[in-house]
């Protein structure tokens, strides 16, 4: 059987919620469905879950800043938009929510 997601490309948002532990569970769950993922994680987000666990189970860098602290090079939220083919936000804070619904694009994560 063919899963609907193999081959998908998915950006997983994490926010700052005591839920986002539940994010290393829906990660390893969309992967084995076949999904590739790149986590965006918000700064309050890295407050409950750490970036190094979410990054073994993707196998790539987790994106939290315009720009990586390894060596400067810009995150480009607009090529991250044309790679995924969807973009789901698990937990989404009201905080979140209210930004996107306001045009707020104050972190990497609602830039996206």
């Amino acid at each position: 059987m063919v899963s609907s997601l193999a081959g998908k490309h998915i950006v997983l948002g994490i926010t700052g919620s005591i839920a986002a532990y539940k994010a290393a569970v829906l990660t390893r769950l969309l992967i084995k469905c076949g999904a590739e993922v790149q986590i965006v994680i918000t700064p309050a987000g890295k407050e409950f879950i750490t970036p190094i666990t979410l990054s073994a189970l993707t196998s790539k860098p987790v994106i939290s800043e315009f720009f990586s602290g390894r060596d400067g090079t810009w995150n480009s939220h607009v090529d991250l938009g044309l790679w995924a083919d969807a973009m789901v936000i698990a937990p989404a804070t009201a905080s979140t929510i209210g930004k996107m619904a306001h045009g707020i694009a104050d972190n990497m994560l609602v830039t996206t």
